[in-house]
């Protein structure tokens, strides 16, 4: 058996891959490379089947927990920059920079200078969603609840995410829902509409808040070439709501699903 750059793997190390694949700790690359390995080993492709549905089993009977305000101040504290890490970012990078590096700056062991670069929240939250859609592709099928109905697909969604998403019908338009799935995105949990556009698959998350929020800005990327197109809704920022389309079709179509989306939102309003 090889690994997803080619080079014959140790079976320890056929584990650790179908981990990284199920956790989400493979770029886009990578995971097309894996597709084209589940593609050519039957018993590895059955393995991750199996793991994806015991996990997403695990996950539906897991009780929903929030952590306390308590808890989350334990944390910010401990994440929070230490003074060597802040000098030596304005030493490096300039007063300019200074702030939006302190997020990413935290001390470690001991009383040395070493320290770990952390990303900026929201930073690769893009890349996150690239990946949930190839993860998406590769499996048996792109949803987790597979339907054209919106009125199911809803209330599916109501038991496993914070809020449950926008579903628009915009099959009128050239884009008919094909159900949806729960993609796990800065460690959230978050809610993925899946339409098809004819042959093309569109996978449209749903965050809570501006882009900015999530440290994205509207409009167009190419990652890994895929497609993507980031839109907002809402008048205020307490009620912005981020979408975010991932697909292999071009930018133009995007906007054709972005434009008629935001129509049968304002029609439901």
């Amino acid at each position: 058996m090889t690994d997803v750059t080619g080079e014959p793997q140790p079976s320890g190390d056929r584990t650790l891959l179908l981990q990284a694949a199920l956790d989400g700790e493979l770029d886009a690359t990578a995971m097309l490379l894996f597709e084209k390995q589940l593609a050519e080993d039957p018993a590895l492709a059955a393995e991750y089947r199996r793991l994806g549905a015991l996990r997403r089993a695990i996950h539906d009977k897991l009780p929903k927990t929030q952590a306390s305000d308590a808890f989350r101040a334990r944390m910010a504290a401990i994440a929070a920059p230490q003074k060597p890490a802040a000098q030596l970012a304005k030493k490096w990078f300039g007063e300019w920079q200074q702030t939006a590096m302190a997020a990413s700056l935290a001390l470690v062991l001991g009383s040395g200078l070493t320290f770990l670069m952390l990303p900026q929240q929201g930073s690769n939250v893009t890349q996150e969603l690239v990946a949930g859609h190839v993860r998406g592709m590769i499996a048996d099928q792109p949803t987790d609840v597979a339907t054209s109905d919106k009125h199911t697909v809803k209330p599916w969604f109501a038991t496993r995410v914070t809020q449950a998403p926008q579903v628009v019908d915009l099959s009128a338009d050239g884009f008919a829902l094909a159900g949806g799935r729960v993609d796990v995105i800065d460690d959230k949990p978050v809610a993925t509409l899946v339409f098809r556009h004819l042959k093309h698959v569109i996978s449209v998350s749903e965050l809570q808040g501006s882009p900015a929020h999530w440290g994205m800005l509207e409009g167009h990327r190419t990652i890994k070439g895929y497609s993507t197109d980031t839109w907002s809704t809402g008048d205020t920022p307490d009620n912005k709501t981020t979408y975010v389309a991932v697909s292999d079709i071009a930018p133009g179509e995007l906007d054709t699903l972005a434009t008629a989306f935001r129509k049968a939102v304002a029609a439901e309003q």
